[in-house]
C-alpha cells in the first residue's frame, strides 16, 4: 500500500508541476502580450503627437476626431462610452475642436435633443494626416506578414476589445 501512496504522491506533484509550468506559460504569454501592446501605442500615439502638438491638441482631442471622422453623426453618449471619460472632459475637449472648426455639432435627425458630431472638411483633413502616419507604420510594419498571419493577428486584437465596442469596428468582422 505504501508504494500505491508514494506513486499516486508522485503523480500529483508531477501534475502540479506541469499546472505550475503551464500558468507560467499563461502569464508569460499574457506579459509578451500586454508589453507588445503597450509598446506599439506608444509608438503609434508619438506618431500622432507630432502633428497635434503643432495645433496645442493632445491625445483626447486625436481621440474624439477619429471617432468623428469615421463615425459621422456620433452622439455625446455614444463618445463617452467608447473612451469612458466624463461628460465634463468630453465637453471641453469638444467645444475646443469646435471653436477650432474641426468638428460641428447638429441635432439628430430624428431626436432634434440629439446632439450629433461631424467632422468639417478641416477636421477630415487633419485626420487624414494624422491617420497617414500612422498607416505608413503600420504597412511598413506589415509588409512581410503572409495573409494568413495578418488574419490571426487582426482576429487576435478583435478579441482584445470590449464586446459593446466591437459594433463600431466597422473594417474589421470575424469570419
Amino acid at each position: 500500500m505504501a508504494a500505491k501512496q508514494k506513486k499516486s504522491v508522485a503523480a500529483a506533484n508531477t501534475a502540479s508541476a506541469a499546472t505550475a509550468a503551464m500558468m507560467a506559460d499563461v502569464e508569460q504569454d499574457s506579459r509578451r502580450t500586454l508589453e507588445l501592446v503597450f509598446y506599439v501605442h506608444m509608438e503609434m500615439a508619438h506618431l500622432a503627437d507630432r502633428v497635434l502638438s503643432q495645433y496645442d491638441m493632445g491625445r483626447a482631442h486625436h481621440r474624439v476626431l477619429y471617432l468623428t471622422a469615421h463615425n459621422p453623426g456620433i452622439t455625446v453618449n455614444e463618445i463617452l462610452s467608447i473612451l469612458r471619460i466624463t461628460n465634463q472632459a468630453l465637453s471641453r475637449t469638444l467645444n475646443q475642436l469646435m471653436r477650432m472648426d474641426l468638428i460641428e455639432q447638429r441635432p439628430g435627425k430624428t431626436d432634434r435633443r440629439h446632439r450629433c458630431h461631424y467632422c468639417t472638411p478641416k477636421g477630415l483633413q487633419l485626420d487624414r494626416r494624422l491617420t497617414k502616419l500612422q498607416f505608413e507604420h503600420i504597412e511598413t510594419s506589415l509588409r512581410h506578414l503572409p495573409r494568413k498571419q495578418l488574419e490571426t493577428f487582426w482576429a487576435v486584437l478583435y478579441e482584445m476589445v470590449r464586446d459593446q465596442d466591437k459594433p463600431w469596428i466597422s473594417v474589421y468582422q470575424p469570419e
